[in-house]
Order: C-alpha cells, then structure tokens, then sequence
C-alpha cells in the first residue's frame, strides 16, 4: 500500500486590531490554500517584539497598516512588515487608508515592504501571488518594478501633513509630470536644511514602478546645480 503523504499547510498570521476585518482576510488567507491566525488582541509596544513573536509562530503574515485603534500595538503595520522583511520572513501590507497613509507612514518604510494590498484589492488571488512575490524577493529575485536606480529628484515643495514635514518632488525618469509625496525623514539632515523648490536630489528609486503608490526612495545625496549651457537646464 502506497501512503501519501499530505502537505502541511503554512500559518498565516492575521495582523489586525479590528476581529471583523481580520476574519475577512481569514477567509481569504484560507481560501489562498494557507492555515490563517488571528492576532487582532494584545499590547504590542515594540515592533522587533512583535516580530519576533510572529516569526516563532507562523509561516508568513498579513497585517493591517493601523494597528493603534484598539491598542494591538502602538506603531505601524507598515514599520512591521518592514521589519519582518529585514528578517527574511515573508508578510503583505493592508490598508483601507491607501490615499491618506502612503505619502508618509507608509513610504516610509516601502522600500521594505514589497506587497501593499489596498482593501479591495485583498482577495485569495492576490494574497497567494503576494506571499509568492515576497518569498521570490527575499530569495534575491527583485522584479524590475522594484529594483532602485539612481536618478534625479527635483523638490517641488516642502509642506506639513498630520504634524509631519513631507516633500512633494518631481522624478523625471518615473514621470516628469506628477508630483510624489515623502517624508522629509528620508534625506539625511545635513541636505534637508538646505531644501527649497527646484532643489536637485539624486536618490535611489525604484523608477520601473506602474504606479506612485509603489514609490520608494532612498541614498539621497545633492546634485550639481544644472549648467544652463548644457542644454539641461
């Protein structure tokens, strides 16, 4: 007689303060052909903590962007899954607050987080490819939507959004024609003091994404002022 053996499926952990929202994504976790787990109860107040309970526990995660509301934890799920990346283990990012938390909380830490999920973008399908695409880049094989080149940064404005210094700029490789929003956080100080509008940066960006959503930068340094003799002023 022939015994088959059956495959173990991996836990997923569920991030999320909201029990409802986490049982949603449960069944999508389930239906991706993966174990889910809810951890929507308890007092997270440091994020490698957290991290390292999640990586003890489970096979790979889903969490929530804002973890606050009901006291899971105290900071971002996008500081998690960031975290998480840097130890090699596999997790998506979720977030219903897509418009309003990209410019800064989650830009933040986007070049760590290589799958954000919108909440309707959240279904069985996406999550199986996600936790696929995390996987191949933890293993080294960064899609050309992710990999940073260096280029040009050209500051637009700088402005203040939920007590937060952010800095609109334009990339002219990505898309000369629409400004993204970061943290002022991500340049090191000695260059931020100096910003003013039409300030030239190079950073390391990732200018083969489809979308600003997916933006990150990083690297910063100064850029000479353009020659107006050389035709690229």
């Amino acid at each position: 007689m022939v015994m088959t053996q059956v495959k173990e499926k991996k836990v997923i952990a569920i991030v999320d303060d909201d029990k409802e929202l986490a049982e949603i994504t449960a069944w999508d976790v389930e239906a991706a052909g993966y174990e889910p787990s809810l951890l929507f109860d308890g007092n997270f107040t440091d994020v490698n903590q957290m991290a390292s309970f999640i990586i003890q526990g489970f096979q790979g995660a889903v969490c929530d962007h804002r973890l606050s509301n009901s006291g899971l934890a105290n900071f971002y799920g996008a500081e998690l899954v960031a975290t998480l990346y840097n130890a090699k283990f596999p997790s998506i990012l979720v977030t219903q607050f897509t418009e309003t938390d990209i410019s800064f909380s989650i830009r933040k830490w986007r070049r760590n987080i290589p799958v954000l999920l919108s909440r309707e973008e959240t279904s069985a399908l996406s999550i199986a490819q996600g936790i696929e695409d995390c996987t191949s880049e933890l293993a080294g094989k960064i899609p050309s939507t992710r990999k940073p080149r260096r280029t040009i940064v050209r500051i637009a404005s700088i402005d203040e959004e939920s007590n937060t210094s952010v800095i609109d700029a334009f990339i002219p490789s990505w898309n000369p024609h629409k400004a993204v929003r970061f943290p002022a956080s991500l340049i090191p100080e000695y260059i931020r003091v100096t910003l003013k509008p039409n300030t030239r940066l190079f950073a390391y960006v990732n200018t083969g994404a489809d979308k600003s959503d997916d933006l990150y930068f990083e690297n910063f340094e100064l850029a000479p002022e353009p020659d107006e003799d050389d035709g690229l002023a």
